[in-house]
């Protein structure tokens, strides 16, 4: 998959069977099972991230579901200083029910509860030291996701919509950001190149926006 991004800004400057029935029973099963990978090259997931970066993503599963995840990758805030990857630190997932809570091994104070349906997201909600931060929302169309994010109370907002082609892959996004609300920047990102393989992300989607946006398509 490439992805083509342009930025707007506003004013305010501010991704051995015996038969040949059970043969194919056997592949039809295959093919709607999701994906498990175990290793993950952060360049598959950030766009910024290189080959040089060292380390990979370790995932854990537990009865068909995402338990842990080793690995965090942290972009440079300089052109002095390399990104960096920490194998040690992991992410955490707890099921109960319709609900996943997620919690970080480098930060006990910080956890999300994500409410799902059908094993979509619908809702989510981070805390820091037990307060409410940002709140999301999903809804869901036959062609398009739109996702709203709510952090402090509208003290920052963001409007982002998916859109999906007729096999069900990512065509165009559009980030509609506002502070105080004022509108502040418009990001709109193209992909193409799809293959025709599985996307093996799709049981990744809850990490983070990045894992969410890989999640997104049918194909790789």
């Amino acid at each position: 998959m490439i992805k083509r991004i342009v930025y707007f800004f506003f004013a305010l400057s501010i991704i051995s069977c015996s038969t040949s029935d059970e043969v194919l029973e056997e592949q039809n099963n295959l093919q709607q099972e999701d994906l498990q990978p175990e290793k993950i090259l952060p360049p598959y997931v950030y766009t910024n991230a290189t080959f040089s970066t060292g380390g990979y993503f370790k995932c854990i599963y537990d009865n068909g579901r995402l338990s842990k995840i080793y690995g965090k990758y942290v972009k440079s805030q300089t052109i002095q200083f390399p990104d960096t990857f920490n194998s040690d630190t992991f992410i955490s997932l707890t099921y109960n029910n319709d609900q996943v809570k997620l919690e970080y091994s480098d930060n006990s104070d910080e956890f999300i509860i994500y409410e799902t349906e059908n094993n979509r997201p619908v809702k989510s909600e981070l805390y820091v030291y037990d307060e409410l931060v940002t709140s999301t929302k999903y809804t869901y169309e036959s062609d398009k996701i739109m996702i709203y994010k709510d952090t402090y109370n509208k003290n920052r907002e963001e409007f982002i919509t998916y859109f999906f082609d007729s096999n069900k892959n990512l065509t165009k996004s559009e980030k509609l950001e506002k502070s105080g609300g004022v509108e502040t920047k418009l990001t709109v990102t193209n992909y193409s190149n799809f293959d025709h393989a599985k996307n093996p992300f799709k049981k990744l989607s809850l990490i983070n926006d990045n894992f969410f946006e890989k999640s997104l398509s049918a194909n790789n």
